[in-house]
């Protein structure tokens, strides 16, 4: 929004969300990672990475990850809409300082152009005729120097 009223003011723009923030980054790396480690327990592979003894055992670690894995992404998921819901918040806001904004703009600049109109009819105002004095000045002689 501008701060003068020299120009109008600037439509906002809809964004998609607002940025990502630190929480938002920390999440979504956490949730890769566990990705990564729940797609190793799946495959087994390397085997040397996971020392798991029983089936019990896998199946626990198995299910752990998987939860850990579907709450981090369904965090993701709340976090992404709480953007998108802030940004159309604040959308909204800018909106309504954009109505206010262009309001005062066409006011100020519907003044600015009667004013201009005024001016601009004062040179052709006639005026109650009035008797001026003239007085005639005679302009001073010039004095020829001989040289």
């Amino acid at each position: 929004m501008p701060k003068t009223f020299d120009r109008a003011p600037e439509l906002p723009k809809m964004r998609r969300r607002i940025g990502r923030d630190t929480t938002e980054l920390l999440i979504t790396s956490l949730a890769l990672l566990s990705t990564a480690v729940l797609f190793g327990v799946l495959i087994r592979k390397p085997s040397d990475w996971f020392d798991i003894a029983s089936q019990t055992e896998y199946e626990r670690l198995m299910l752990g990850m998987l939860a850990t894995t579907i709450i981090l992404w369904l965090s993701i998921i709340r976090l992404e809409l709480t953007a998108k819901s802030k940004a159309e918040s604040l959308y909204k806001v800018q909106m309504n300082e954009y109505e206010i904004m262009r309001t005062k703009w066409l006011e100020i600049a519907s003044q600015k152009m009667d004013i201009e109109a005024k001016r601009s009819m004062e040179p052709m105002k006639v005026l109650q005729s009035q008797q001026v004095p003239v007085q005639e000045t005679n302009p001073p002689k010039k004095e020829k120097n001989e040289d």
